[in-house]
């Protein structure tokens, strides 16, 4: 109750705050001050006799006392919090005086200023500053601060949020004191910790776009992200270029799961839709079923396909036109449907351009991370219209060494923040490979195939009659009406009737009737619900939706 009443927003910045250094500096000096006038009071007549010598002892340790302080003052100032917000508390009143944003008042001739009503919140990685608005002079200016606060605090702008007469403008602010060892990448309850208080949270921010120049450390992030997936799900990785990731190929945990021929990366992508399918079969055929369900609530493990440089396999299957259909589809399928069957996709390509992943397809990765330094259009393809007029940063050396592995990382519709992949110790002798090697495998996920496809034709997923190894034999699934499919769904019979006709119009599903009634299979269950769940997170039309899920006919 007293905290809505009187929500906290931080400290206020009152005038005084501008000689806040100084101030502390004082209190600091002060002990020193009082110390030696107390020993020259009680030392009057030994000062006396010898004023040169006492008076030159006394002023050394003044001065060397001066010096210190001045340099344990900066250090203070650079390393903890409590005078951290101190710094950015004289920073922020520094600004609003020097742009004029106060009230002058003249007392018996003296002038003095009132600051508007300003709070600053701050913790170790985020900065809030709140201004009032209700119609106060400066309420259109205040509305406006976004680029200059992030500049200011040499941070990212993250947010701006109104509560009852304020702005809230959020900073993400020392992001380098953040960065962690690749051996603290682990899946924690908020996701699989990227840095101390950055998270991919798979579930609920699926596929993860990676984007980043030669030398900007996008391979060494991408073997990071692999420590710490290999430990919680399956990981397939597919390497166009055949140089970074082949080397993997005869580790224990990656056997079979390593391609870099050009057919056996599309099988890969192809396996994976079998995989996929088979495993909502199984998911709506478990005695525990209920629609909405994801993957994990029936002890299945996720399945990661790792891409680096997914433009290098889209050249190269320039001229096989049905092949390059088949794989966008692969794709296209795995992104609107792997989510809740727990199918991901990790790409990487230095640019995310249109010519390698449709506009709408890249939409759908939930989770985008660049590093190194892009151009600007490259920012943009990246992370989208909420950061056009984004101020991305240029950093190579911080403290003077040279940094790598920075870079921006947002959820796909938001503000991105700097980011730096986990440290990796290679000059301690850490190696990737020996860690992985270290990794006990994880049963397979079905049973390897090894039918091969005509190279000449479109690769489909295996049409085997071996069964997925989590999985076990099924029985047919009695077919439910629309009463049920609406209570299992919670949509209104008139609202899947729509979609349904969509589908049918469009030639992409066909449903059983019976006595000119719809009777659904636990199959149908899920495909609509599937699409009932995109779409809620979808900008487009259902027709575009369909288009996407089904590819286009």
């Amino acid at each position: 109750m007293l905290r809505r009443l009187f929500p906290y927003r931080g400290i206020r910045v009152r005038s005084f705050y501008k000689n806040i250094k100084a101030i502390t500096y004082f209190v600091m000096l002060s002990p020193v001050l009082f110390g030696i006038a107390g020993f020259a009071w009680l030392n009057q007549d030994l000062v006396t006799k010898q004023p040169l010598f006492y008076g030159s002892l006394l002023a050394g340790l003044l001065l060397s006392s001066m010096l210190m302080l001045f340099f344990i003052q900066k250090q203070l100032y650079h390393s903890i919090l409590f005078f951290n917000r101190l710094d950015n508390l004289e920073v922020i009143t520094n600004f609003l005086i020097n742009n004029g944003y106060y009230i002058a008042k003249k007392t018996n001739g003296r002038e003095s200023i009132k600051l508007p009503k300003v709070y600053l919140k701050r913790n170790r990685y985020f900065l809030d500053v709140t201004f009032i608005l209700r119609g106060n002079k400066f309420q259109d200016r205040f509305l406006r601060l976004g680029s200059d606060l992030e500049i200011m605090f040499d941070g990212d702008f993250m947010a701006k949020n109104f509560t009852k007469g304020f702005v809230t403008y959020t900073i993400a602010i020392d992001q380098f004191s953040g960065r962690i060892n690749v051996s603290d990448v682990k899946m924690t309850d908020k996701g699989l910790r990227l840095m101390a208080d950055v998270y991919w949270d798979f579930n609920e921010q699926p596929h993860l776009l990676v984007s980043g120049g030669t030398g900007g450390g996008k391979t060494v992030s991408l073997m990071s992200l692999i420590y710490g997936l290999i430990k919680i799900g399956h990981v397939w990785i597919a390497d166009p270029k055949k140089s970074d990731f082949v080397g993997l190929k005869d580790i224990p945990v990656f056997h079979n799961r390593v391609f870099w021929e050009k057919d056996d990366m599309v099988q890969m992508l192809a396996d994976a839709v079998q995989f996929m399918n088979q495993r909502y079969l199984q998911m709506t055929q478990h005695p525990e079923y209920q629609a909405g369900k994801r993957y994990s609530a029936y002890g299945f493990k996720p399945l990661f396909l790792i891409f680096d440089e997914w433009a290098a396999l889209m050249a190269e299957l320039e001229k096989d036109y049905k092949i390059r259909e088949a794989v966008i589809d692969y794709l296209t399928q795995i992104v609107l449907k792997g989510r809740q069957a727990g199918v991901f996709m990790v790409v990487a390509m230095q640019r995310a351009d249109g010519e390698y992943i449709k506009t709408s397809l890249r939409d759908n990765f939930m989770k985008r991370l660049s590093v190194g330094h892009l151009e600007d259009s490259g920012y943009v393809m990246m992370y989208g219209d909420a950061n056009r007029n984004k101020e991305f940063k240029k950093i190579d050396e911080i403290d003077g060494k040279k940094v790598y592995g920075r870079g921006y990382i947002a959820n796909a519709g938001e503000i991105a923040r700097e980011f730096y992949s986990p440290y990796v110790p290679f000059e301690k002798g850490f190696s990737f490979v020996d860690e992985f090697a270290k990794v006990e495998p994880l049963e397979p996920i079905w049973t390897e195939q090894t039918s091969q496809s005509n190279s000449n034709q479109p690769y489909l997923p295996h049409q085997s009659e071996e069964d997925f190894s989590d999985f076990e034999e099924t029985e047919d699934v009695e077919t439910i009406d629309m009463t049920v499919l609406s209570k299992q769904l919670g949509k209104k019979p008139q609202v899947i009737r729509h979609l349904i006709g969509l589908m049918e119009e469009g030639e992409y599903y066909q449903f059983l009737m019976v006595d000119g009634k719809y009777q659904f299979s636990e199959a149908d269950s899920v495909v609509l619900g599937s699409l009932f769940s995109q779409k809620e997170t979808f900008d487009g039309t259902w027709k575009d939706l369909l288009s996407l899920y089904f590819g286009e006919k």
